[in-house]
């Protein structure tokens, strides 16, 4: 039988942490950063570091063509490792998979899930089920309701490799889920070469300063991006956490938009895709 493993674990792997979590996270654009500070102050909110990070981002593949590479390969090795792959692909995009979609899937394979159906069926499994044109119907569309990208930081003294996904992007939700699988690593530009070597290269390199708090368990980050106006991000495990904190700080719900660092320069007029490097001393267009 094939095992799913859950959010929100620090799973240890050959002796290494790999941190495994899902938080929501709203941005409030355009901040003064001296008041803001000087009102953390106030309500005691715990300044845990300020530094410069220096970013890498690389695009990953879309999970309608990783479903299908992984589909194939089960075609041809019936492998319990290719569904294993199949699964943990479903897995990522569940949840921006509507009710109505799993009913779709329900109908189909008998369970909500394609990840379900493979795990209850594992010496069974029927390549037609995986192959249903309406499954790789909703496979497919979930391509505009999930993001996932892969992020090396320089973070001070620290080095982090991460693979983010973002859910819930749509204008029909309020607030952004955001799932981390990070990893530290000792040499940054070792990491870089590792990352390219499996074959997703570098899309740019960024830098922001970044002031980080927290404050009844929800963190609070000031984010100083280059050419755009800084602003708040802040980040939790329940909306109500949210924007407890964000009324403390002065703001209101109407104040908090749901989008990513690429949406904050397009506001401003700048493609942030347009270049290869952003940093505060060099702006280099691809």
């Amino acid at each position: 039988m094939l095992k799913k493993i859950e959010n929100g674990l620090i799973l240890n792997k050959g002796g290494i942490d790999v941190a495994d979590f899902q938080e929501l996270e709203v941005k409030i654009l355009g901040v003064d950063i001296e008041r803001i500070k000087e009102r953390l102050k106030e309500i005691n909110a715990q300044l845990k570091k300020e530094c410069l990070q220096k970013i890498y981002t690389y695009d990953c593949y879309s999970s309608n063509m990783l479903y299908n590479l992984a589909l194939n390969d089960y075609q041809m090795t019936k492998s319990k490792n290719s569904l294993l792959k199949i699964s943990n692909i479903y897995s990522q995009i569940e949840p921006v998979v509507s009710d109505t979609e799993k009913i779709e899937i329900k109908k189909i394979c008998g369970y909500e899930t394609i990840s379900e159906y493979i795990l209850n069926n594992t010496e069974d499994v029927d390549i037609g089920v995986l192959k249903n044109e309406i499954i790789l119907k909703i496979i497919k569309e979930t391509e505009e309701r999930f993001f996932k990208w892969i992020r090396l930081r320089k973070n001070g003294e620290k080095n982090e490799l991460t693979v983010k996904y973002i859910y819930n992007t749509n204008s029909e939700y309020d607030i952004e889920q955001v799932k981390e699988v990070e990893i530290n690593v000792s040499d940054f530009e070792v990491a870089n070469k590792i990352v390219e070597e499996m074959g997703y290269y570098r899309k740019k390199l960024v830098e922001k300063k970044r002031t980080s708090y927290v404050y009844k368990n929800v963190k609070i980050e000031i984010d100083e991006w280059p050419l755009i106006e800084p602003y708040i991000e802040i980040e939790g495990e329940t909306k109500e956490e949210i924007y407890n904190v964000v009324n403390e700080i002065g703001y209101t719900k109407e104040d908090c938009k749901v989008m990513n660092t690429d949406d904050v320069y397009l506001m401003q007029g700048i493609d942030l895709n347009s270049f290869e490097v952003l940093t505060f001393d060099e702006q280099k267009l691809i």
